[in-house]
């Protein structure tokens, strides 16, 4: 079964909030709320993937907040639809300057908020998609990178060291005997650590 999607609600109005747990709840998506932009900050350690933000708020405003977690490399990636009664196009600016995905003016009629909902989650979910490829196909290869080229590469992926050039190289093949009777003996990661301080230290 597909994992619902989930989409914290911030705004101070309870009624506001009830009424938007009650259409999306019923819709299938699971919701959290929070009453402030303090309070939304915490709430993002639950992974929402969608945040629907007010602005006028006590303590934080929805820009601040939508500006906050737009600059963490974290959360930067998780879409953000601004719902203000604030209609002038310099609020507009102002969203859209803050990093928001989408804005939309009080009061929101409830078939563009879902229609704009919908296709928000879409492309979200698209990218974490193609994100988790890359991130396993990474994985993959990294098996196959010695140590200090991942630091290299992770202190300074445009490093000149890390320019493609072209060289005479000498290829060295290690095994190790009986390899397939330690794999079986040794914890998971201990015989590729191993192989690779052998093939380090030739």
């Amino acid at each position: 079964m597909a994992q619902r999607s989930k989409i914290l609600i911030v705004d101070d109005e309870p009624f506001n909030v009830d009424l938007l747990e009650q259409q999306l709840e019923e819709l299938g998506y699971e919701t959290v709320s929070a009453a402030n932009g303090q309070e939304a900050l915490a709430r993002v350690a639950e992974a929402p993937d969608l945040i629907l933000l007010d602005v006028m708020m006590p303590i934080m405003d929805g820009f601040t907040v939508c500006r906050l977690l737009k600059d963490n490399e974290e959360t930067r990636l998780i879409p953000i639809v601004i719902m203000t009664a604030l209609g002038a196009v310099e609020d507009r600016i102002q969203g859209i300057e803050a990093g928001a995905d989408d804005f939309l003016t009080k009061p929101v009629d409830e078939r563009e908020l879902l229609a704009r909902i919908q296709t928000t989650l879409k492309l979200k979910h698209a990218v974490d998609r193609r994100i988790n490829e890359l991130r396993r196909v990474k994985d993959h290869f990294a098996r196959f990178v010695p140590e200090a080229v991942k630091r290299l590469v992770a202190a300074n992926p445009e490093a000149p060291e890390l320019a493609k050039q072209e060289r005479d190289v000498s290829v060295l093949f290690l095994d190790i005997s009986g390899y397939t009777h330690l794999s079986e003996r040794l914890a998971p990661g201990v015989l590729n650590t191993l192989v690779e301080r052998y093939f380090s230290t030739f």
